[in-house]
């Protein structure tokens, strides 16, 4: 080949590969388009929750004087003629009577720890394990701020230390520590008078320390007559106790729970949902007993739960603060503005290399400005990392084997 026909060679490859390099920058700077990739999105709205915790109440009094020492805690149940709370003259009596009682539990539990019916028949090895076990679980309780089990984890905890000292010879015995508690018990035992006065239940229910001044205006078995002005007045708690009241009974394990949300479609009559209280993060399953649509707009709701459980946290206060949770949806966003139909099917334009198809798209959930679609793997449907086409499209522009007759390029509504 001569040297003539090689640069002419040379010349036309030049020629065309300025040419692919050209056509390329032109394609790249002139056919940009809109676009959005499709990613996985998760959504669990919850409602803000401002409660009220109703039940059938009646106001327990005592008239006398004294100091009150109460026997149970909040939401315990009580029989008939349980003691609800001894009176004393001091507060130092009510002091030594409760250190006493922490005395005999120390008592106890050493005596317990060096029981050769105990000792005698555990390895070391396995209580080195349950030690760390409940020391794991102290700290988990203290990290996360439930304190409802610490005191119990705490004295399971001491015990089983106690019981691997002995296990171990690091002590051969109690005897020594058991005779000092008993002789300091003695001590406080001059201090801890009688009680003047034991006020006792005269019914079988369950009680509370405290009244508040709403046990006659709320009622479980009239919660249909509530207002939402009702319930603005015991939020705000203006209440006055009533005289001598030292308590309350109720006769039912389940309360109602009335406040006021905005509007909200998912919030029907006889439908489940959790109520998670934001001091406790503890969650309920409630039932909705009732709603009421109300506003100049009606925009507001007036929702009244039944909640089937009795805990402290319930107990505790007249109102709440929770969230109404609801489902978790997971699926691919799709911005309202990129959606599309052809025929009957629902769904979007996406591009891959020059190539706009249409997939459709199955809505799970529906946002303000977009929704989320099924994930899955058809193919005919949108797939995650998708690229969504966000502007119009026309049907020249669409590949043949997504095209269809009456393929339209209108936003949906």
């Amino acid at each position: 080949m001569n040297s003539l026909t090689v640069k002419i060679l040379a010349a036309l490859v030049s020629v065309l590969l300025i040419t692919t390099i050209c056509s390329q920058i032109y394609y790249v700077v002139h056919d940009k388009h809109d676009t959005e990739e499709a990613v996985l999105a998760s959504v669990n709205e919850d409602i803000t929750f401002k409660g009220v915790v109703i039940r059938n109440e009646k106001v327990v009094t005592y008239n006398g004087g004294g100091i009150l020492d109460y026997e149970y805690a909040d939401g315990s149940k009580l029989s008939v003629n349980s003691t609800i709370a001894e009176v004393y003259s001091s507060e130092e009596a009510i002091a030594a009577k409760d250190k006493i009682a922490l005395i005999d539990e120390k008592i106890a539990e050493l005596e317990r720890a060096q029981n050769p019916g105990t000792t005698n028949y555990i390895e070391s090895e396995a209580l080195r394990s349950r030690i760390e076990s409940k020391y794991n679980e102290l700290l988990s309780s203290i990290y996360d701020k439930d304190y409802s089990e610490l005191e119990d984890v705490k004295s399971e905890l001491t015990l089983l230390m106690n019981i691997y000292n002995i296990v171990t010879n690091t002590e051969t015995s109690y005897d020594g520590k058991i005779s000092e508690l008993k002789a300091e018990k003695k001590q406080l035992e001059e201090i801890a008078a009688s009680p003047d006065d034991v006020i006792k239940a005269d019914e079988t229910g369950y009680f509370v320390s405290y009244a508040d001044g709403y046990e006659s205006m709320l009622s479980a078995d009239n919660t249909d007559s509530l207002t939402d002005k009702d319930i603005e007045e015991v939020l705000k708690g203006d209440a006055e106790p009533p005289e001598n009241a030292i308590g309350k009974m109720f006769d039912s394990y389940s309360c109602k729970i009335a406040g006021i949300v905005d509007y909200d479609s998912r919030i029907s009559e006889g439908g489940s949902l959790s109520l998670m209280l934001n001091t406790s993060k503890n969650v309920y399953d409630v039932t909705v007993e009732s709603v009421k649509i109300f506003g100049d707009d009606e925009d507001k709701m007036l929702v009244v739960l039944d909640c089937d459980r009795l805990d402290k946290n319930l107990v505790e206060s007249r109102t709440l603060s929770a969230k109404l949770i609801f489902d978790e949806y997971q699926g691919i966003r799709v911005p309202r503005s990129a959606i599309r139909f052809q025929g009957d099917q629902k769904g979007v334009y996406v591009i891959l290399g020059k190539d706009i198809s249409f997939k459709k798209i199955n809505v799970i959930y529906e946002g303000s400005d977009y929704v989320l679609s099924e994930n899955t793997s058809d193919e005919d449907c949108l797939l995650l990392y998708d690229q969504i086409l966000l502007e119009v499209v026309s049907n020249k522009d669409v590949s043949d084997s997504s095209k269809s007759s009456g393929a339209e390029s209108a936003a949906a509504g």
